[in-house]
């Protein structure tokens, strides 16, 4: 309060002390430190607050005490500043921008102190320390979880991406299969309609004329019914196996078996049911024995003449050769018939798959399909050779000694 008998000098100055004490009051119960360097970094004024936060002593607070001694101290107490060009960057960005600017540093301790600097005019600035070690903490926390919900959507999608591909995947193999069963139930029917009838018309023209039957005639018509039969079990046989290859109940037990005498025995079958074609073979240079399982292999040549024989009708002559090569053995069945486009041989082995020359011949495209998954079960190989119009060539190759585990 001011005497009203002061002089105004005396007022003024009463008023003055006033204001003073009271901005004083006000700067040393501001929750945040603050202080007022001039243009030499020395201390113009500073509260309360920032002498505790940095655990000041008196006679570093005091008017003209320089920055570097105040930091040089707090370094020494263990709260000076992690990194010294980032606590003055600040201070430059505030400078060249004319106005306020803020960081937050790192403190040696532990601690986040939001630092502000408001440039004055004369050089020198004010500034504001805040400790945001809290705040700091839950923002890092509040990202890390933030992150982590980031990571766990990204994968959850990526998983439901995956799960859909997946899904269409198996829907369009899903479709692929009844398309392929339903081509196959179409050529499977056709193929036993065909030889059904071949057999019912040929037993009933022996029926009509069994009274008068001659050795040229009777030869002939059985000869047709062996053939149609033939075909039904080749075709049955086919299916079978198949059906045990897909469901691995289809195992090979190999032993010692004489190849020759194997391809000869299904060369003499394949001549009695086609007589129309000349089966030449050349075995000599094949050894005594190998190991393999014996139906299967029977299975693999007997496949290969009837193809021979089918998609070759205008020439006659099948050959068969087999030879030795190193560890190996290899036959070849050959024809001159129709032969396989270029585009076609890549894909002559996937089941069902029919050659374009191939159409208006009967057959189901298991056939190669069940071949090449035998000959693989003896460790062994098969290859195709062809030209369109000008035959094809079959070559299988199998190990003398049968596989590990066989």
């Amino acid at each position: 309060m001011v005497d009203d008998d002061l002089t105004p000098l005396a007022r003024l100055e009463s008023e003055l002390a006033d204001q003073s004490a009271w901005l004083d009051a006000a700067i040393n119960n501001m929750p945040h430190g603050l202080c007022m360097f001039d243009s030499e970094k020395r201390l113009i004024v500073c509260n309360a607050a920032y002498a505790q936060m940095y655990d000041l002593p008196q006679a570093l607070t005091l008017p003209r005490t320089p920055l570097n001694a105040i930091l040089e101290y707090r370094y020494a107490k263990g709260n000076g500043p992690v990194d010294i060009a980032t606590y003055f960057d600040v201070v430059a960005k505030a400078a060249e921008m004319g106005r306020f600017a803020s960081e937050n540093i790192n403190i040696a301790d532990g601690r986040v102190i939001k630092i502000s600097h408001n440039p004055m005019k004369n050089g020198g600035y004010v500034a504001t320390h805040q400790d945001v070690t809290a705040a700091v903490a839950i923002s890092d926390e509040l990202l890390r979880q933030r992150d982590t919900l980031e990571a766990a959507v990204q994968a959850r999608t990526a998983e439901i991406e995956r799960q859909a591909q997946e899904l269409k995947r198996m829907l369009a193999q899903e479709r692929q299969i009844n398309e392929l069963q339903r081509q196959f139930v179409a050529m499977a029917s056709h193929e036993f309609r065909t030889p059904l009838a071949i057999i019912d018309a040929a037993a009933q023209r022996l029926r009509r004329r069994s009274t008068e039957l001659d050795p040229a005639f009777v030869t002939e018509k059985t000869g047709r019914i062996r053939a149609a039969v033939a075909r039904m079990v080749e075709l049955m046989e086919s299916v079978l196996s198949i059906g045990r290859l897909e469901h691995g109940g289809m195992e090979i037990s190999c032993a010692p078996l004489s190849l020759s005498e194997i391809i000869e025995a299904c060369c003499a079958r394949q001549r009695s049911i086609s007589p129309t074609h000349n089966i030449l073979t050349s075995l000599v240079a094949l050894p005594e024995q190998i190991e393999g399982d014996r139906g299967m292999i029977e299975q693999v040549i007997t496949n290969l003449l009837s193809n021979a024989v089918k998609y070759s009708p205008a020439g006659p002559d099948i050959h068969v050769r087999g030879w030795l090569e190193s560890d190996t053995v290899k036959v070849s069945v050959r024809d001159n018939g129709i032969g396989i486009d270029a585009e076609d041989l890549p894909r002559m082995f996937q089941r069902y798959f029919r050659a374009r020359t191939s159409s208006g011949i009967a057959g189901t495209g298991i056939g190669l399909n069940l071949v090449k998954q035998i000959v693989e079960l003896h460790g062994g190989t098969i290859d195709v050779t062809s030209e369109k119009g000008r035959g094809s060539t079959f070559t299988v190759t199998l190990p003398i000694q049968s596989p590990p585990g066989h």
